[in-house]
């Protein structure tokens, strides 16, 4: 068992007050982030239960988190030493707690200031972001936490839109008795969560022969053809054939068989659903389909 202290500081919560308006999407944000980065870190079966409570200072409002650590395989005591360890190593990767704290989440995307990634080097362990000519070593779990969707999501209802409010100033992290981690309202853009992008799962590139089902005549040269299992639209990528194409020097029909080269491409969406990407990228060789009665002629 650990405990957390969020607090958000400024001139709107001298009284100790936040609307609840402002407060109830603050505290989902934070239950989802260590929700999501418990799962990044320990594996889809790893449990954390989040409880809160109150914690007032002069001109701010704080949060007090009792974090617990649990597996959905297993019952653990609470006071289990290495739940304990997983916990604070959980707080410092995300750089919300810990001496280690500033080389966490949080101090990563602070070191970023909102520029670009140009390249990432990782090692076993280790992981080297390079900006420009600025370069920083970080944990690779702190690398997965940067690349997870929904955690930089969490991440951002806990800090970018509580100090996007009026009046709130400051997010700090840490214990009791020490604040650890801070965040002005100058540096809260920085957290705003990147659009989600496509994530390739697999590659592959084959000859096949493919029957033409129909011709789309639009600018994304998709077709429709069967392999003999399914039917499919397929991008034309062949340059040369389409030229042909276009000066009519390709006739083509219905059921027409082509030897192609063809590329497979499986990819996970924005919203996460698992889609494939078909293109053809050469046309090798195109046989017009049989439009007669065969006879056994002598």
């Amino acid at each position: 068992m650990s405990t957390l202290r969020i607090t958000y500081d400024g001139p709107a919560l001298t009284s100790h007050e936040m609307e609840v308006r402002q407060l109830a999407p603050a505290l989902h944000a934070i239950g989802d982030l260590l929700e999501h980065a418990n799962r990044v870190l320990s594996g889809a079966d790893s449990r954390i239960s989040v409880s809160v409570k109150g914690s007032f200072k002069t001109g701010s409002f704080g949060i007090d988190l009792v974090l617990l650590q649990g597996w959905v395989r297993g019952v653990v005591d609470m006071f289990n030493t290495r739940e304990a360890v997983a916990i604070l190593g959980l707080l410092s990767m995300l750089g919300l707690s810990g001496k280690d704290a500033g080389k966490g989440l949080i101090g990563v995307i602070k070191w970023l200031r909102g520029r670009t990634i140009t390249q990432v080097v990782r090692s076993d362990s280790h992981a080297k972001l390079i900006v420009d000519e600025d370069e920083l070593e970080i944990e690779l779990q702190v690398l997965y936490l940067l690349m997870d969707i929904e955690t930089r999501r969490a991440l951002d209802g806990v800090i970018r839109e509580p100090l996007s409010r009026n009046g709130v100033d400051l997010f700090a992290s840490g214990t009791d008795s020490t604040i650890e981690v801070t965040v002005a309202h100058s540096e809260s853009c920085w957290f705003a969560a990147p659009d989600a992008t496509e994530q390739t799962i697999s590659e592959s590139e084959s000859e096949e022969r493919l029957q033409l089902v129909a011709v789309v005549f639009k600018d994304d040269n998709k077709w429709r053809f069967s392999d003999g299992a399914s039917a499919f639209y397929a991008a034309i990528l062949d340059e040369f054939f389409l030229s042909r194409v276009d000066k009519d020097e390709e006739r083509f029909g219905k059921n027409d068989i082509f030897r192609v080269l063809i590329k497979r491409r499986h990819y996970l969406d924005a919203s996460g659903v698992l889609r494939q990407e078909i293109s053809i990228l050469e046309v090798i060789e195109h046989t017009p389909a049989a439009r007669q009665i065969r006879l056994p002629l002598a």
